[in-house]
Formats: structure tokens, sequence, C-alpha cells
């Protein structure tokens, strides 16, 4: 009798989890995957648009404001602010899920907006995020808003009644693959085991001109190449889509990478840098050879005795 019903009770799993909702491999998913799972219990829709919510936005979707999971450390006496920049706490983290009706066998869709090019990149932060803290149930929605508005996907403008979810950080384990450290940023400079690359691309910074109050000074990473985010973005039809693989491959190559080797993204805050981080992850299919420097120059200036190179030195 003992083993009838563990029997049971191993096929009733299985049952269960055959039915949970996962989202694609490569974490991308378009306006018809959307519509064709808008009535899954399991699916929880993410605006991370910092405007237009309450205007108008995905029937049925929350909104996650940049505090719900970034966090600022250090302080600009300059913006009297903390520096946005990293990834944020557990605890917010947590409070994030459970309010936005997320729970442990959910599957997360961010949309951004995509009229810009560098948009996708929203998307990309609050996917890292979930990554980061062994939730990787997330995907992108390809276009963002402007895509599903162009598709006729249905609109709202509606707070939706949201019940508190369960999700929670027991069994999980934070994947520290993805995310790059100042120390790994020394490394790749050092030894050249690893790449480097600024987000910001061949601008101000780059050349050691900008006055950032989120940095202690200008420049670049010894040994870094630069790729904007912008770039990686390809517009058609009003609205701004990811590069496919062969053009976002030409752009890395151009560029001077090495897509077998490991690429470490960096930016200003780790904002660009997340666009291009999700790029060589899951486009050119790099996987965690694709890493991640949450804090970026706004941590890494900050360290002593780490000079930076000032244009094409």
């Amino acid at each position: 009798m003992k083993k009838m019903t563990s029997g049971l009770i191993v096929t009733a799993l299985i049952s269960v989890s055959a039915m949970a909702l996962t989202v694609p491999a490569n974490h991308i998913v378009d306006s018809a995957w959307l519509k064709s799972h808008m009535g899954d219990k399991n699916l929880v829709i993410v605006d991370v648009r910092k405007k237009g919510y309450k205007v108008s936005h995905i029937k049925g979707a929350v909104h996650w404001k940049s505090k719900d999971f970034r966090e600022g450390r250090y302080y600009s006496k300059v913006t009297k602010k903390a520096i946005p920049g990293y990834v944020a706490a557990p605890l917010t983290i947590k409070r994030t899920m459970k309010k936005s009706g997320v729970n442990n066998d959910s599957a997360i869709v961010f949309y951004y907006g995509g009229t810009a090019s560098k948009d996708y990149r929203d998307g990309a932060l609050a996917d890292f995020t979930c990554e980061y803290y062994g939730f990787p149930n997330v995907a992108i929605l390809n276009g963002g808003f402007a895509a599903w508005k162009k598709d006729g996907g249905a609109v709202d403008n509606a707070r939706p009644k949201v019940k508190k979810g369960n999700f929670s950080f027991k069994g999980r384990k934070f994947n520290q693959t993805i995310m790059a450290t100042g120390e790994d940023v020394d490394e790749a400079s050092w030894t050249g085991t690893m790449q480097t690359l600024d987000s910001n691309g061949k601008n101000k910074h780059w050349n050691g001109t900008a006055k950032d109050p989120r940095r202690l000074h200008e420049g670049h990473v010894k040994g870094a190449f630069a790729l904007s985010t912008k770039v990686l973005a390809v517009k058609k039809d009003g609205v701004f889509y990811l590069a496919d693989k062969a053009f976002a491959a030409s752009k890395f190559k151009d560029a001077g990478f090495d897509t077998n080797k490991p690429i470490i993204s960096y930016c200003n805050t780790g904002h660009l840098a997340a666009g291009t981080w999700f790029i060589g992850k899951y486009v050119l299919g790099m996987g965690d050879k694709s890493r991640l420097y949450s804090g970026s120059m706004a941590d890494y200036t900050r360290w002593p005795k780490r000079k930076l190179v000032k244009g094409d030195k």
C-alpha cells in the first residue's frame, strides 16, 4: 500500500511539473507567445518602464520601479543621493516578488518601452536580477510595449488586483557565474584571460572627458573594447527589436571580441551593460561566458590604485 501511495505522489508531482509554464531557452518571447499564454495562472507580466504604466500597459501587468530590484550604494556629494547600480538585497527582492504575485512555479515576462534602441536594457537588467537570485524562469518581450501594441495586444490602464505570491529563497542557489566582480575586472585587465566590454561605447566616458558624478574617475578599463548597447537593437516599423545572432555577432567581431572567450560587460552603473550581457548570453549563445559587473565604474573607480585609460591608447 505504501509503494502505491508513493507512486501516486511521484506521478502527481510529474504531472504538476509538466503543467508548469516554462519560458523559451533563449529567454526571449514575442507577442504571439505572450498572447497564447495570457490565461496561464503561472504567468506574471512585469512592466519595467520608467514612465507610462499609469497611462497604458499590457493588460494584467504589474509595475516594477527601479527601487524594486536595484539598490544604491555609496553617496554622491554632487547628486546628494546613493548611486544606483547594484542588485537589490534579498529582502527587497523577496518583497517585490511576493507583492507582484510571483510564486515559486511562476514564469515572469518583462517588457520595456521599445521606442528607443537602448530600451531593452531595462528588461535585461530585471532578467539578470532574477537569474542571479536563482529564479531563471524569466524572459523579456522582444520589442517591448511598442511591439505589443503594434501586434494588437490587449492594453489597460487599471492596476490589477494581485494575490500575494509564495516566492521563497528556500532551496535556491544564487547564480554567481553570471556576476563579475572588481577582482574579475582586474584579472581580465592584467592577464588577458577574459575580455572587458565597455557598454558606453566610444563616447565621452571612453575618452575621459565626461563629468559623471556617479564615478570618481573617467576613462575605461585597460584592455577593454567598446560596444554600445544601442547598436544591438534594430528598428523596424517604428519598433526596436533585439538584433538577431548574425547581426549581433558581426557587431561583436567588429568591436574586437572573440565570443569563444569570456566577456565581462560594464558601463557606469551596470544598467547599460545588462543589455550587452543579455545579447552575449542569449542571442550569441555564450552562456555563462557572458558576465555582468553590477557595480561597474561607479564601483570600480572607488577602488584604490586602479587607473583608467582615456581614449584609444
